[in-house]
């Protein structure tokens, strides 16, 4: 009775799309811990990531017979989905270490590792691994991990324009890939020629634009293998192909100038990304939505999914080549609008990027220029800035009335003004009273010379401020401190009490609490130059990880401090 009353809870706890937790699903079986996981895989991807994390933790302990490596290989996959970079490399080191001595594992999971890295637009690391990875199967003989590796390798190429050559790759593999389900039938390879239908469709979509839509035999083949790949994704039931396969039905449409089909098409894609909680996927289908609006003229609605794509940009840091589009569009949106100061905010965004993306991506860059008139364009915004500057009159009305609004917030945030205050105090009584606690002591695997070793490490590395590298990751500390990164990470758990990514943040955090209440000029820093200090890649993560910490955002615990330094 007590055990079906606990299933009840849990069913209701995920039918109001509640996040389980380690500790509701201690006390759940083994088995009913693998049909979690298998069920929610493919429509929760955070659930199933709590299930997988509970398998390994029976795992550890030794009540199942999983293999822990396969465990921390599936989650980093989870991670990777979920766009959290710093975690899927984490696991993907640890189970790297644990299947070293395995030369046939090790190539798949190096080639992870490199997966990793090209999912979050470092393709230089990413052909670094696939590269190891390549190498390690080439000794193996391993044609089919050869095979899948040169379709990751032709997805790099077309990021930095050399479509041709990712084709040629590409269609190779799909012969291998027919040969071998010929050959052995069943679904062993069949995500692999699905994925390879979806690509070699993906590289013919790019060469029709690249061609200014001129030679029609490219959006034919691209039609062709995209429509063959729907029918494979829909006998496989493997939702995720499908949603990318239908998202590319949509851009297809779209650039054969069939714009409602094109929005119908991503519609439903979207609400498939959606389902599947896969944010990142939602980037190309938003430019594409707000693509078809421009096509139609209605530059507002153009904007709003404009925007909706740049706001998915900061929140995933996604950077790849395709994205300078939007920011080109966007400022010939705001041009339509009369929005000078929008248009040359815009218009500069993309030359900024057009500058990151020279060496990548030289010749899209000149299929921009034409397809959208740059040149030309350059002329529009020389002249909007000049007529920005005698409009100055037109716009200090404009600020005038947005003076009475900005009166209206503040008496809003005058209610709210306490309570920060209160949160703030209750921080510098904190840094003024912290007391070190001992960690609790259990039981390593490692000798205690080892554990004083690494404590020790870690005092030194904490001490030389090492915490505000940029490159600060778990195998780095570990290189730093001469240990392998499986036992600097079980150390930390036990002796510090938290993940290794939550120990660098909590240093970091620390250290500009501490540097902001001391440092005046420090504090005279914008928030963006503070976070590059502390180590952050952006603004954005720094000010996420002190809101969370402190319950207050950067901005207001300096303006308390400077304000309360006044006094």
């Amino acid at each position: 009775m007590k055990r079906l009353f606990f299933l009840l809870t849990l069913i209701f706890c995920v039918l109001a799309n509640a996040q389980i937790t380690q500790q509701q699903l201690s006390s759940v079986s083994v088995d009913s811990l693998k049909n979690g996981f298998n069920t929610y895989q493919t429509t929760n991807l955070e659930t199933a990531k709590e299930y997988l994390k509970a398998l390994l933790t029976r795992t550890e302990k030794g009540e199942t017979s999983l293999k822990t490596y396969e465990l921390l290989f599936r989650l980093s996959d989870m991670y990777m989905l979920l766009q959290k970079q710093d975690s899927a490399l984490y696991y993907i080191d640890i189970a790297i270490e644990k299947v070293e001595k395995n030369e046939l594992l090790l190539s798949d999971y190096v080639h992870m590792k490199g997966g990793i890295y090209y999912e979050f637009g470092d393709y230089t690391k990413a052909a670094e691994y696939y590269s190891k990875a390549n190498e390690i199967a080439k000794q193996n003989n391993d044609l089919s991990k050869q095979a899948d590796i040169a379709n990751d390798i032709a997805l790099i190429k077309t990021q930095i324009g050399d479509n041709i050559a990712a084709l040629q790759l590409i269609k190779k593999n799909l012969s291998f890939y027919e040969k071998r389900i010929q050959q052995e039938g069943g679904d062993a390879y069949t995500d692999a020629y699905v994925n390879a239908l979806v690509s070699i469709s993906d590289i013919y979509t790019n060469l029709f634009i690249d061609k200014r839509k001129s030679d029609t035999k490219y959006l034919d083949s691209a039609q062709y293998y995209n429509t063959i790949a729907i029918a494979k994704t829909l006998q496989h039931n493997y939702d995720l192909r499908f949603a990318i396969s239908l998202r590319l039905k949509g851009i297809l449409h779209h650039e054969e100038g069939n714009i409602e089909q094109s929005t119908i098409d991503l519609i439903k894609a979207e609400e498939l990304f959606q389902q599947l909680k896969l944010p990142k996927r939602l980037l190309i289908l938003y430019l594409y939505r707000g693509k078809n609006y421009y096509a139609l003229k209605n530059f507002e609605k153009a904007l709003s999914y404009f925007k909706k794509t740049e706001t998915l940009i900061e929140e995933t840091k996604a950077d790849f080549p395709d994205l300078q589009e939007l920011y080109i569009l966007m400022a010939k949106s705001y041009e339509q609008k009369d929005d000078s100061e929008n248009a040359i905010k815009y218009h500069n965004l993309f030359h900024q990027h057009d500058a990151r993306n020279d060496d990548l991506k030289q010749q899209s860059q000149e299929k921009l220029y034409e397809k959208y008139d740059i040149v030309a364009f350059e002329d529009t915004i020389d002249s909007l800035k000049n007529d920005l500057t005698k409009s100055t009159y037109k716009y200090s009305i404009i600020l005038g009335c947005m003076l009475l609004l900005v009166i209206g917030i503040v008496l809003y945030y005058k209610r709210k003004q306490a309570q920060n205050k209160k949160q703030f105090q209750k921080i510098i009584e904190e840094l003024e009273f912290k007391n070190a606690k001992k960690s609790p002591q259990k039981k390593l695997n490692i000798s205690q010379e080892n554990i004083s070793k690494i404590l020790k490490g870690l005092e030194e590395f904490e001490k030389n401020e090492l915490f505000l590298k940029k490159n600060c990751s778990l195998n780095f500390v570990a290189n730093k401190i001469n240990t392998n990164s499986t036992y600097l990470s079980k150390v930390i758990q036990i002796h510090k009490q938290k993940k290794f990514i939550q120990y660098i943040t909590d240093l970091r955090i620390d250290y500009a609490l501490e540097r902001l209440t001391n440092d005046k000029k420090f504090r005279a820093y914008n928030i963006k130059s503070i976070a590059s200090e502390l180590g952050y890649n952006s603004a954005e993560s720094f000010s996420k990880d002190f809101k969370r910490r402190t319950k207050l955002y950067p901005s207001y615990y300096i303006k308390q401090i400077n304000e309360s330094t006044k006094e």
